[in-house]
């Protein structure tokens, strides 16, 4: 079995692909970098940096916004791995209040649908 089935297998949360605008930032470093969300599950997502190279190392702790109609994010998490190739970070949610936690709930069942077998 490859590495992507192993990744595949270890989510506890299905992610949904999205393109939605992201700020971050360590909590050492007073810069906001952006971003945007490429795909999210209540349990982490994937962020397209937009600077070069990714500022961030596998474990920094970080401080995340996203204030979109659709989706109200705040809070914080883990980097788990990067892609400086890809220019591509995943991070791993480890505080989130509730309201954030509801936003994000909402805004994942948007997605969900009948699976279409075209």
């Amino acid at each position: 079995m490859g590495r992507a089935g192993d990744q595949t297998d270890r989510r506890a949360n299905a992610r949904r692909d999205v393109r939605t605008p992201i700020n971050i930032n360590v909590s050492d470093i007073s810069s906001v970098i952006s971003g945007r969300i490429q795909d999210i599950s209540t349990d982490g997502m994937k962020v397209k940096i937009e600077t070069t190279p990714v500022p961030f190392q596998i474990r920094d702790e970080v401080m995340f916004l996203v204030n979109q109609n659709y989706l109200k994010l705040p809070g914080q998490g883990q980097i788990v791995w990067k892609s400086p190739k890809s220019g591509t970070i995943g991070i791993k949610f480890t505080q989130l209040d509730e309201e954030s936690k509801k936003s994000l709930d909402e805004f994942l069942h948007l997605f969900v649908h009948p699976t279409s077998n075209r």
